[in-house]
C-alpha cells in the first residue's frame, strides 16, 4: 500500500483503493456531501424540477499551493457560497447557500459574496445545518416559475 502525505481522508468517505491517508475531520465538507447525496436520489430529482442543477463550490477542500493557484487561474472565487442553485423561481434569479458548522460565522468576504448577489437577483441563506438546507432548497423549488422568454 502506498503512503502519501497530502492524501488525506474525510471521515465517513472512503479512500482511494491502494492509498493510505490521514484522516482530517471536516464536519462542513460532511454537511455538503449529505446534502448532495440527498438532492441526487431519484425520488428527490422526480419530484423537485430544478434541483439537477444543483452545483457545489469546492472552497471549503483543503488544497495544496499549488492546487489553489491553479484554482484561483481558473476563476474560484474567495468567498463563494458553498452551493447554488442557478434556477429562476418566484422573485429570485437563482438561490445561494452558504453551509456554516458550529460556531463558525460567515467571513467578510462570504458576507460580501452574499450581498452581491442578493444585489443581482439571488436568494441567499447561511445555514448551520444540512437538513435545513434541504428545507430551504425544497420551498425555493416549490415557488412558481416566472415567465421567461427563450434567447433565440
Amino acid at each position: 500500500m502506498r503512503v502519501h502525505k497530502n492524501h488525506v481522508a474525510v471521515k465517513g468517505r472512503p479512500a482511494p483503493r491502494g492509498v493510505k491517508v490521514r484522516h482530517v475531520e471536516q464536519p462542513e465538507f460532511l454537511s455538503q456531501a449529505a446534502l448532495f447525496d440527498w438532492a441526487r436520489m431519484p425520488a428527490v430529482i422526480k419530484s423537485l424540477p430544478g434541483i439537477e442543477l444543483l452545483e457545489g463550490s469546492m472552497n471549503g477542500v483543503r488544497l495544496s499551493k499549488a492546487q489553489a493557484g491553479k484554482a484561483k487561474a481558473a476563476g474560484m472565487l474567495k468567498g463563494s457560497h458553498d452551493v447554488r442553485l442557478p434556477v429562476a423561481r418566484g422573485r429570485w434569479i437563482g438561490l445561494s447557500i452558504e453551509l456554516k458548522y458550529g460556531d463558525n460565522m460567515p467571513s467578510d468576504e462570504q458576507l460580501e459574496i452574499g450581498t452581491m448577489l442578493e444585489r443581482e437577483g439571488w436568494r441567499v441563506h447561511y445555514i448551520w445545518e444540512w437538513t435545513d438546507a434541504v428545507k430551504v432548497i425544497t420551498e425555493f423549488l416549490s415557488l412558481p416559475r416566472p415567465a421567461i422568454t427563450p434567447c433565440s
